[in-house]
């Protein structure tokens, strides 16, 4: 094997920095929205007491008999059947025992797009908590239309020989019309039966289908949503359906020829929501990926309203709030031999197993390129080459501009995604956890999807995302140069502002379940997301002679000297006085600035964390003795625990509940204090949340009766 030399901005340990950023760029300002349920609901269970209700069946180390558990806890809590249940997910935690099981409701064989349910079980399969968006009472919103005629019986016959006729010939299923799929209702009621058998095009089947009912049609669902997000289309613009599509055996049909969309395509399949009064709406799922957005929305093909829209591109707004604090002026580089972490990365950073080995800055993890033009090409953009020798060694002048250190700035884009990459491996994200990897190594998860990382990204300035879609498919990272201050400064320099981007990768594949993007998307949840961010960057500066009294604010460098934050990260109330109720305030609507109150809390944890036990400054032992890496591994966990859509709350008790899955509830009363601290205590509760950040908060420095 290659020894592998990386030269590096960031020092020799993993202490690495810290980061978000702010946003000043052509991306579309979308305000990701969503049905708030009422009903929903996240309790944790005590397997040892006498009045818990639980399922045991024999232990099974691969996580099996944990989830016949998981789905007889579901029937249990529902009352649903099995037919009416999904399994989008399920693995084991080795580190904790604990098997995480995700699972969508279902209606007439269509998933209910935001009812989900997250299971947790310990080592001895005791369900220890339940989180749900199930609604077993669910009826639709809207009477079906009722048909012009009712077709006779040969009719239903011929239209099914029909069916199955294309789907053969197809070698897929088609669109809308298998049993067990969204449209059954369609057929059922006898609404398209005559239109359909009038072509032997299964293309236009589900335009058909629209066409004989009052139902909107895909095209006039996807018209809508860009009306809604301000895209022009041009007028009488031609889109249409490419083909019929059926990857798992789930299908759905492709808009082809679509302006906006990277590739012309949008992905579309027929689905159901949940509204705010949990009447059921069918929708038409729809996901437009464009050159600076990544969009999931739902729209109702009853109205033709926006009823969900998530952004999988997550990002700071550097243009208000840009990040960085170890950067290049802190330090020098340093000359790393073979950095990786033979556990996460057991060949290397260059090698994909399989016979694929590069040189440059290519690998199973990251593929890591510039983009100066911006655009959405990035497999045969330039990337700097180690040669045979690996040897990543490449001048940098800070007194240029970022253009004329572009192999260096790549390189240190290479060398932080994959670090971090390692890093969070360590505690538990790693492939079943739906991490980033081309090659799974046979681990679990799907694969496919290692982070392409774009540098010195040409579509704008002052900015930085990261896209998220489901496990399987790349995450996107795009940084930028920074240009308010001569010479402009490169992000990609910034080791704050990659791990806060390649944070929104770690929390949305953790929360709710690698094959769920949208469980972070707004309001509380979307402010944690961003919040998540600044804490991993913020603790991962620390050093073994950080005091407790260490005040940090975010964004120093990049922003030429001034924070971007309201209040920098600090334990003492004077220097930052954020408390849940904080967030009532105007300029608290946003999930950047609910991130800034999440981030200060975590804060708190952790040094009550390190002052109870010590800090080591390896890293990358996750060892639950020091309170450093006990704070980190308690956060990751928390991730896994907590249910969709979190609230503040609900991702509070999910780290108190981590702890008492790890440690057998030793930090307990800390945890609270920490907390409670900040105004989270038992009491801390919000009245008419909204998903856009409303709702007036208490605070509660309460914390339970044993502390």
């Amino acid at each position: 094997m290659h020894s592998v030399s990386l030269l590096s901005a960031l020092g020799v340990s993993l202490l690495l920095s810290s980061g978000a950023a702010a946003h000043a760029s052509p991306r579309r300002n979308i305000q990701p929205f969503g049905p708030d349920l009422a009903h929903r609901s996240f309790v944790k269970l005590d397997p040892s007491a006498a009045s818990f209700r639980h399922f045991r069946a024999p232990t099974s180390r691969g996580g099996g008999s944990c989830l016949d558990v998981a789905l007889a806890e579901a029937r249990a809590h529902t009352g649903l059947d099995a037919e009416h249940v999904l399994v989008k997910d399920a693995y084991r935690s080795d580190h904790n025992g604990v098997t995480h099981v995700y699972l969508r409701q279902l209606y007439e064989g269509a998933e209910i797009i935001n009812a989900d349910m997250n299971i947790n079980l310990d080592d001895a399969c005791n369900v220890i908590s339940v989180g749900s968006s199930f609604h077993p009472d669910a009826k639709p919103a809207h009477a079906q239309p009722a048909p012009t005629r009712k077709p006779e019986p040969v009719t239903h016959e011929s239209l099914w020989a029909h069916f199955r006729e294309q789907a053969g010939l197809l070698g897929q299923v088609v669109f809308g019309f298998n049993p067990l799929t969204a449209g059954l209702d369609l057929w059922r009621e006898g609404h398209v039966a005559e239109t359909l058998l009038t072509t032997s095009d299964p293309l236009a089947l589900a335009d058909r289908a629209a066409a004989a009912t009052t139902m909107l049609s895909p095209k006039d669902a996807l018209h809508r949503l860009f009306d809604h997000i301000g895209a022009l289309l041009p007028e009488n613009h031609d889109i249409h359906l490419e083909h019929v599509a059926s990857l798992t055996g789930e299908p759905y049909m492709v808009l082809d020829n679509v302006p906006h969309a990277v590739d012309r395509r949008v992905p579309v399949k027929l689905l159901y929501i949940l509204n705010a009064e949990g009447a059921l709406e069918r929708v038409w799922d729809m996901e437009v990926e464009m050159e600076e957005n990544w969009l999931h929305a739902h729209v109702s093909t009853a109205t033709g309203q926006v009823l969900s829209l998530v952004d999988w591109v997550s990002d700071a707004q550097y243009h208000v709030y840009p990040l960085g604090i170890n950067d290049p002026l802190d330090g020098n580089r340093t000359l790393l031999t073979d950095p990786h972490d033979k556990e996460a990365s057991p060949l290397g950073w260059h090698d994909k197993g399989q016979g694929e080995k590069f040189t440059d800055t290519r690998g199973n993890n990251v593929y890591a390129q510039e983009n100066l033009e911006g655009a959405n090409q990035w497999v045969n953009n330039h990337r700097p080459s180690g040669g045979e020798g690996l040897i990543f060694d490449f001048p940098l002048d800070l007194t240029a501009n970022p253009g004329t250190y572009l192999d260096a700035a790549v390189t240190n884009l290479f060398y932080i995604n994959n670090m971090v990459h390692d890093l969070f491996y360590r505690y538990g994200f790693n492939e079943k956890a739906g991490n980033f990897q081309d090659n799974n190594f046979g681990k679990g998860g799907q694969g496919g999807d290692a982070v392409i990382a774009n540098a010195q990204d040409g579509s704008g300035y002052n900015n930085a995302n990261f896209a998220t879609p489901p496990d399987g498919r790349h995450g996107k990272m795009r940084m930028y140069v920074w240009n308010g201050i001569q010479p402009n400064r490169d992000g990609d320099l910034e080791s704050g502002i990659v791990i806060h981007e390649y944070a929104h990768g770690i929390s949305t594949r953790l929360t709710g379940g690698p094959a769920n993007s949208g469980c972070l998307g707004w309001g509380e949840a979307g402010g944690m997301g961003e919040g998540w961010g600044d804490f991993f960057a913020t603790i991962l500066r620390t050093t073994p002679s950080t005091l407790n009294t260490a005040i940090f604010p975010m964004g120093e460098y990049a922003n030429a000297g001034s924070g971007i934050r309201r209040y920098s990260y600090s334990t003492n109330m004077t220097v930052n006085p954020s408390t849940y109720k904080i967030m009532d305030r105007p300029g608290y609507w946003g999930v950047h600035a609910k991130g800034e109150v999440w981030a200060e809390m975590l804060y708190e944890v952790f040094w009550a964390l390190v002052d109870e036990h010590g800090y080591t400054e390896d890293w990358f032992s996750a060892s639950p003795h020091h309170g450093n890496t006990l704070a980190l591994q308690l956060v990751v966990d928390g991730l896994s625990l907590q249910p969709c859509r979190p609230n503040f709350m609900d991702a509070r008790d999910a780290i108190i509940q981590a702890d008492a899955v790890l440690t057998g509830g030793q930090n307990h009363c800390l945890l609270w204090k920490a907390f409670a601290k900040r105004g989270l205590g038992v009491d801390a509760n919000i009245r008419g949340d909204t998903p856009w950040g409303g709702g007036v908060r208490s605070d509660s420095f309460k914390t339970p009766s044993e502390c």
